[in-house]
């Protein structure tokens, strides 16, 4: 049967879990794997809690926010392969937090370098917001300099604000970082009015031809909308955005990007957009295996093995489209596999 625990027991049952995960990390490899290192974590602190009366489980819900949830007390795992302690975070939404808890907490693991494990209250370890699809927090875990101090405010206080309510506070904060020249026309509330480009953003048209493939590859393999037929408005806003928030590289003709003939091929006629793809299958297969897990995720909603992901495109881009198939005609080694 559970009991109510004070945040002090709980953070000392954080101290003897994360000391022995810092052992487990640097005798076995294997934990490095983020999935590998989430389970690790849930099972070292059962075992450090075991007999006090705690329940510590799974949340909810695979994707729910946070991962570990116990007596009110929640634990969300991170991880990085880079010799940093700063990762990415969650939406700053939290569109899926489970309700029961109450105070947050991060354990996070870091393997680039000597492996080693850290744990910190949540709310301290949110220094920044970093808006590239969507907003979401980043993760410092040996700088002190709180995000909620910066917009005057506390976490819990931001938590159950409105998504626009949190949105004016991001608009200003970001507002608040902005060097002379530049804009964040692209965040502003009101998107219809006219904004002027940041200083350092770059036209796409005058990339190399190299560029705009890999540019190309990634956005098709985040954004598998943009198969929809020529009638369906606004498939290629995604891509394009991903282009410019990520990149720094505006397009003003999203047509560009895969249904013109530049793209296509000098075939005339036919399925423009189909040539396109054809012709960065080996960029996707490329960005496939090189993107950031935490990227997929934004724009998938769930990331997969890099290796998973064409299968996973083919899945999303037929779901797409009624008039052909892209499994069909494209990505036929990976479908063998």
């Amino acid at each position: 049967m559970s009991v109510v625990i004070e945040t002090e027991e709980f953070e000392g049952i954080l101290d003897l879990a994360v000391k022995q995960l810092n052992k487990d990390v640097r005798e076995n490899s294997n934990y490095h794997d983020p999935q590998a290192f989430e389970k690790r974590v849930l099972v070292a602190l059962q075992e450090t809690a075991e007999g006090r009366g705690i329940k510590i489980s799974p949340s909810f819900h695979p994707h729910a926010f946070p991962d570990i949830i116990a007596n009110g007390f929640g634990v969300e795992v991170k991880s990085t392969t880079k010799e940093s302690w700063a990762s990415v975070g969650n939406s700053v939404f939290e569109g899926m937090r489970d309700p029961s808890v109450l105070r947050l907490y991060v354990v996070f693991g870091r393997f680039g370098g000597m492996p080693a494990v850290k744990w910190g209250r949540y709310e301290e370890r949110i220094t920044h917001v970093r808006i590239s699809h969507a907003p979401r927090f980043v993760l410092e875990m040996d700088r002190d300099a709180p995000l909620f101090q910066q917009m005057n405010t506390t976490y819990d206080e931001f938590s159950r604000l409105s998504s626009i309510e949190k949105m004016r506070h991001i608009r200003a904060y970001s507002r608040g970082r902005l060097k002379p020249g530049e804009t964040m026309w692209w965040l502003e509330e009101n998107p219809g009015e006219e904004k002027t480009l940041p200083l350092e953003v770059r036209v796409y048209m005058k990339l190399s031809g190299e560029e705009k493939k890999k540019l190309r590859a990634e956005a098709a393999l985040l954004c598998p909308e943009i198969v929809k037929g020529s009638r369906a408005r606004n498939k290629y806003d995604r891509a394009a955005l991903y282009i410019l928030t990520v990149h720094g590289v505006f397009c003003p003709q999203t047509r560009d990007l895969f249904s013109a003939g530049s793209v296509a091929g000098k075939e005339r006629g036919g399925n423009y957009l189909l040539r396109a793809l054809r012709n960065i299958q080996n960029e996707m297969r490329e960005a496939a295996l090189r993107l950031d897990g935490r990227l997929v995720e934004e724009y998938w909603g769930i990331d997969f093995p890099p290796q998973e992901r064409i299968k996973e495109w083919l899945k999303r881009a037929d779901r797409n489209v009624q008039s052909w198939k892209p499994s069909e005609h494209l990505f036929k080694e990976e479908q063998k596999k």
